[in-house]
């Protein structure tokens, strides 16, 4: 039998956990289609440009369509509970985000910096040959809290400059550009003085979180699980609702393994 329910190298919450992880993992990766959908299929074809530091493999224009649209594939592993569906679906999804991730047109797009690192995790779990349901939970949580603190550093070391702390940076991007409804509401009701004030407030919130986010193992999980969904969700509030496309996938990581942590 290839089901995972009777194969004892996959066990039910492992199945449970895949699930949602890939659900949320294909949320992120396509929730810009509208935007990749022009920018790959007529942007770089009619306009393209040549970066000698990138191999022609990671130049092609047909490279990058075919594997933005390879995870479509995926979405088997979502209706099958068969071991072989999910690690087939595993490995498109770890090497459809390295392409994207070295190729040229894509490789500053953070979109497929999380969508590799949580496939990575993904595809260490559907080959484990554990069959205790409680020790593969608990290296579960740990490389996930791994993933995130990888992640959470990356930005945290990026802010630690005096124009960020100082919320300059965060206070100019907010307002040159139409950053989401609750900007734009706050544009509407607040002179600009008083808006960054606030962001020299707000800047240094998120940066420490970030750093919280960063030291994501010395914590408790439930803490991370619930802080870590509400620093990125507020995060949304004062960019847009499409940096989704980078923080769908971890948001996934995170609830998917808390969840299986409340059901046993």
């Amino acid at each position: 039998m290839n089901e995972i329910s009777a194969n004892p190298n996959l066990s039910d919450v492992r199945l449970r956990i895949t699930k949602i992880v890939l659900c949320f993992w294909l949320v992120g990766w396509f929730l810009k289609a509208g935007f990749f959908s022009f920018y790959i299929f007529e942007e770089v074809i009619v306009f393209p440009y040549q970066m000698n530091f990138f191999p022609r493999f990671f130049q092609s224009p047909l490279v990058l369509g075919f594997f933005y649209l390879l995870p479509l594939l995926c979405v088997t592993g979502l209706y099958r509970d068969n071991a072989f569906y999910l690690r087939f679906s595993g490995w498109i999804m770890l090497i459809a985000s390295c392409v994207l991730l070295l190729h040229q047109d894509t490789h500053n797009d953070a979109t497929f910096l999380t969508s590799f690192w949580v496939a990575v995790w993904f595809l260490w779990l559907v080959y484990q040959e554990m069959s205790t349901n409680k020790v593969m939970l608990l290296h579960a949580k740990s490389l996930a809290l791994c993933v995130i603190a990888f992640i959470f550093a990356g930005a945290f070391i990026g802010k630690l400059t005096p124009e960020y702390w100082s919320g300059q940076a965060f206070a100019d991007i907010f307002m040159q550009q139409d950053y989401g409804w609750i900007g734009q509401w706050i544009r509407a009701h607040f002179p600009e003085d008083n808006i960054r004030t606030g962001f020299w407030w707000l800047s240094k919130a998120i940066i420490v979180g970030e750093g919280i986010m960063a030291t994501a193992p010395l914590w408790p999980y439930s803490f991370i699980l619930w802080f870590g969904i509400a620093l990125m969700v507020s995060i949304s509030f004062f960019t847009t609702w499409l940096i989704f496309s980078v923080l769908a996938c971890l948001i996934g990581l995170l609830y998917a393994v808390g969840h299986m942590e409340w059901k046993n």
